[in-house]
């Protein structure tokens, strides 16, 4: 999380859109607002938004986000903006880190370089973006920074890094309009193309077993 308090949608006002394409599409419409900053690692922010998501099928599901995220020497937490005055609870919180927007630090990035994977717990449910009660574990491996490449992304073309780890996820039930139905679990490898020059991974890449998948902003202001 080391550039998000430097990241240019981190101002009132600002917003960012990510959209998703391929077996697996997750999408938000993100505004930011009560942004206050201390430096470049201590900020905050009230995000608010539309999240979507749907896989292999499953009917699509939208939420609405209102969070209160606090960056505290680089570090990120997010709690639900009604519960801003509590503790913020460990149990399945939605963690924007997971989808990568914004978990690099391009003044210290190489080639070859190699960085611990983590593991969240994601309600899906009312509180999170996909639609039921129940939640899943996400685990994401071990990261490997590969050599820059030159890729078109929304602000034009870029020199990024792409860093290549594996996420996978456990299978789970949701209900979707009181019907329960079966989440598969996951296993996949992702690719984040992190641009240093605007401080942010401008497009995700998901293989799922061959399947195809793709996350990328699409708008930033």
């Amino acid at each position: 999380m080391a550039g998000v308090c430097d990241a240019p949608f981190m101002h009132n006002g600002g917003a960012v859109q990510l959209t998703g394409t391929g077996n697996l599409k997750l999408g938000t419409d993100l505004s930011f607002s009560d942004v206050s900053k201390t430096d470049a690692t201590n900020c905050r922010a009230r995000v608010r938004g539309d999240a979507t998501f749907s896989y292999a099928g499953l009917p699509p599901s939208k939420s609405k986000l209102d969070y209160l995220m606090t960056i505290k020497q680089g570090q990120a937490s997010f709690v639900r903006y009604a519960d801003a005055g509590e503790r913020p609870s460990s149990e399945g919180q939605f963690d924007l880190r997971m989808l990568g927007l914004f978990a690099y630090d391009g003044k210290t990035l190489k080639t070859g370089q190699r960085m611990p994977g983590a593991t969240y717990r994601l309600n899906i449910g009312k509180a999170a973006p996909v639609g039921g009660q129940p939640s899943t574990v996400v685990r994401i491996g071990e990261k490997t920074v590969g050599s820059r490449e030159s890729i078109d992304t929304a602000l034009g073309r870029k020199a990024c890094w792409p860093i290549r780890y594996t996420r996978d996820t456990d299978p789970t039930m949701a209900t979707f309009k009181g019907l329960s139905l079966p989440i598969p679990g996951m296993n996949t490898t992702v690719t984040d193309w992190f641009c240093p020059e605007v401080d942010l991974v401008m497009r995700q890449d998901i293989d799922q077993g061959g399947l195809k998948s793709a996350v990328e902003i699409t708008s930033i202001k």
